[in-house]
């Protein structure tokens, strides 16, 4: 009779064990994914990581651990490390949902299409965290720089990068406005673009609006007119606090035939809102705020969406 007792409180205890791990595992077990450079170089991957949250750890906690994983955790030695280990990561601040990095001036030794994966990477894999829906880098204490141009805040749709680097091309749906025939009004379209390199996918749609209707494959450009001067030339796109800053050439100030400067403007403006991260537009024309453009007034303020010039009866 013992030796049954004794069975039955040995099994009853294994299965409370297993009951009590199997629960705390599912309670306090989150799966991020980890993204690396290939070991070409010329696209992302990712490795799943699972991690065991504490009690009465914060946002900062969990972005330290994935930061460490993202600089020394690659479970496959062939992947590229996004964080070069001798890069110093010096603070990490969070205000609302943005994360601000602070990077040592060895930051600056990364550059081209490896410092835009890298970069991506990072961003990619922070704003899997709850609660950050942004990030920013520094270096040195300065906004990360390039080109000249401030990056500015980022978010996980703010790159185009090859997840895949033996597909040749993407494809992705994006919202695009052009002018209704009238000249005055704008239709929305979406049209599915293909890209092959990591670009910002504001600069990417604006880019798209530059074009024109007439050049998007399967677009009905019939019905369509194009809103921006086709020899505009982009020379600088950056979000900061949900604000586009967009720079654009001498030639974006050559007005169209027959399109109003209302169209023009809520065209580019009413693309870039259709990003998450992007409420207003800031224009500047050869790094100069202007006062107005054509007949739209305070162009050196930013602009918010316009649903008026909407037509719905394409």
């Amino acid at each position: 009779m013992n030796k049954w007792l004794l069975a039955l409180g040995v099994i009853f205890s294994l299965c409370m064990f297993t009951a009590c791990g199997t629960s705390d595992a599912e309670g306090s077990s989150d799966v991020y994914q980890i993204y690396y450079l290939d070991e070409d170089g010329t696209g992302l991957v990712t490795e799943e990581y699972r991690r065991t949250a504490q009690d009465g750890e914060d946002i900062l906690a969990v972005a330290s651990d994935l930061l460490d994983r993202l600089q020394h955790g690659a479970k496959n030695d062939k992947y590229k490390k996004p964080v070069d280990p001798e890069v110093e990561i010096t603070d990490c601040q969070i205000k609302e949902t943005q994360l601000s990095l602070y990077f040592t001036a060895a930051y600056n030794k990364t550059t081209g299409l490896d410092e835009i994966l890298s970069r991506a990477a990072v961003v990619k894999t922070l704003c899997q965290i709850e609660g950050v829906d942004f990030v920013e880098f520094y270096v040195e204490d300065q906004p990360l720089m390039i080109s000249g141009n401030a990056v500015g805040m980022m978010s996980g749709d703010t790159f185009i990068d090859e997840l895949n680097p033996s597909n040749a091309t993407k494809s992705k749906d994006v919202v695009l406005y052009f002018a209704a025939g009238d000249g005055k009004s704008l239709w929305q379209i979406t049209a599915e673009v293909t890209y092959s390199a990591a670009e910002p996918l504001a600069q990417l749609m604006v880019e798209k609006l530059i074009e024109g209707p007439e050049n998007i494959e399967g677009v009905p450009s019939g019905n369509l007119l194009r809103t921006v001067p086709a020899e505009t030339r982009i020379n600088n796109v950056t979000i900061r606090d949900n604000i586009c800053y967009l720079d654009l050439s001498q030639d974006f100030t050559d007005p169209l035939p027959g399109i109003s400067s209302d169209a023009t403007v809520y065209s580019i403006v009413n693309t870039l809102c259709e990003l998450p991260n992007v409420t207003k537009v800031q224009f500047t024309v050869e790094g100069e705020q202007e006062e107005k453009y054509g007949d739209t007034l305070n162009f050196n303020a930013p602009f918010e969406r316009n649903l008026d010039l909407i037509r719905e009866d394409q």
